[in-house]
């Protein structure tokens, strides 16, 4: 998303002014940054296993390695939690991974985007986006205590989204408003990430998990 697919004009003032500024920070940083080349060694690594549920453990892997480098300059820090209260993607595939760590299964969403109905990869990213611009009236299911609960097996989602300002003001939720955030472009993950599960259906955490759930001892 960016400043053109919304209208500024309705956002407070204090966003509208940090917008440019955001921006300018952010193709700044993406400049410094020295990409981790362990990534690409694990995304090989995911293209090379047999199946859905190991290709998505290790582009989850690989999708870390690949922030690691990108959060030493983003405005993300620990305890902030407003992107665990936008819509967070997630495949059926790491929502049975997940669910077997917090020994809950997963339901069945009520609204789901199916890959292999889809006719081409195009237009399964635009479903996921659609998906991704969803408002959400309740918090990520597994956020406790203003923590992730279940961090160690967090989506791949969660591992991709970085915001590339200097603080948290665009992130701040606005009721019926979308905030072109300058997150990092991770549109190469996200492909990636579709490619290694394709008959897999995708929804919103909260449709898979409908209730507050925390990771088991």
């Amino acid at each position: 998303m960016t400043a053109d697919d919304v209208d500024v004009s309705k956002l407070p003032h204090d966003v509208q002014e940090r917008l440019p500024i955001a921006v300018e920070r952010a193709h700044h940083k993406v400049r410094t940054v020295q990409p981790n080349r362990e990534a690409n060694h694990l995304v090989k690594a995911a293209q090379k296993a047999s199946t859905a549920s190991q290709r998505v453990l290790w582009l989850q892997r690989a999708a870390s390695a690949w922030a690691k480098p990108i959060e030493k300059v983003a405005a993300c820090r620990k305890g902030c939690t407003h992107c665990c209260h936008i819509s967070v993607t997630i495949s059926a595939v790491e929502a049975a991974a997940i669910g077997r760590r917090v020994g809950v299964k997963p339901a069945q969403p009520h609204k789901a985007v199916h890959l292999p109905s889809l006719r081409d990869l195009k237009q399964a990213v635009f479903e996921v986006q659609s998906i991704s611009a969803r408002t959400e009236s309740s918090p990520c299911p597994f956020l406790v205590d203003d923590a992730c609960s279940i961090y160690v097996v967090r989506p791949v989602a969660c591992r991709l989204l970085l915001n590339l300002d200097d603080d948290a003001l665009l992130c701040r939720l606005i009721p019926g408003q979308a905030v072109p955030v300058p997150y990092a472009n991770s549109d190469q993950f996200k492909t990636l990430y579709l490619m290694a599960q394709a008959g897999s259906a995708l929804a919103d955490i909260r449709d898979f998990f409908p209730t507050a759930l925390s990771l088991n001892p």
